[in-house]
């Protein structure tokens, strides 16, 4: 027989069934409901299209006033335009190289014979597992820029955007770890920072969780989504742009 405190109201004293949540007679709270965990999807869009507005209030808090790239550290905003001044200085030093290297005309041919292979670069040492966790995004998401500049202007799947704070996960590091379980689910995945692509977010300060599968429109990525068997509130289309409305590079089932 259960206790007679756990059958009956606090507030009005009407019994209560075992598990119910209000009371039928006076409509007190009796249970306070689980908080439920899901993607950084609402937060992404706009109010009035998103969801009502005291749905984006329990998931997520308010929007914040303006979105503002998220820098963790100096210089982190000018990522892509480095990568781009990169990839014209390898371009001109291959030009370079073959013209002074063609017919044994210059250092590229020596008395000691063809010049050596070069030595395969080597890609990032991995992360250190002891570093803070928000460090750990942070430089997972930096290895991850290249494969993701790859992909500006289409389609790709989004799994989930992890970090702490309004709108994200309780501390840094269950962000980390619901990154890695979905890591561990889909081993091709890349982490974003959101306030590197302030065209494709609306929120600065969390990480992007995205698949390299790229397609013209969202429907191929929404196509993935049901393949897998993942719902609306776990798996929707981003565009990765670097102008434009993020409201404009979303699309859910």
């Amino acid at each position: 027989m259960n206790d007679e405190k756990d059958s009956q109201c606090p507030s009005c004293g009407d019994a209560v069934l075992p598990g119910a949540v209000y009371c039928i007679g006076c409509g007190a709270l009796l249970l306070t409901p689980p908080q439920q965990e899901r993607p950084l999807f609402v937060d992404e869009v706009s109010d009035e299209s998103a969801a009502p507005r005291s749905v984006r209030g329990a998931l997520f808090g308010p929007p914040p006033p303006q979105a503002q790239p998220h820098s963790a550290e100096p210089g982190k905003g000018r990522t892509v335009p480095i990568l781009v001044m990169i990839a014209v200085l390898v371009l001109i030093a291959g030009v370079l190289g073959f013209i002074f290297g063609k017919d044994g005309i210059g250092p590229a041919q020596s008395e000691a014979g063809p010049p050596e292979s070069p030595t395969p670069t080597t890609s990032e040492p991995p992360v250190d597992r002891d570093a803070p966790p928000e460090t750990q995004l942070l430089r997972i998401s930096r290895s991850d820029t290249e494969a993701a500049t790859k992909l500006i202007g289409t389609w790709i799947p989004q799994l989930a955007a992890v970090g702490a704070g309004d709108g994200g996960d309780a501390d840094w590091n269950k962000a980390l770890a619901r990154y890695q379980k979905l890591k561990d689910s889909h081993p091709d995945v890349l982490l974003l920072d959101t306030g590197e692509w302030p065209s494709s977010y609306v929120k600065a300060g969390m990480y992007a969780v995205v698949v390299p599968y790229p397609g013209e429109t969202s429907a191929p990525a929404l196509e993935w989504c049901v393949e897998q068997g993942l719902s609306r509130t776990d798996c929707a289309a981003k565009r990765l742009e670097v102008s434009g409305d993020p409201a404009d590079n979303y699309d859910a089932q």
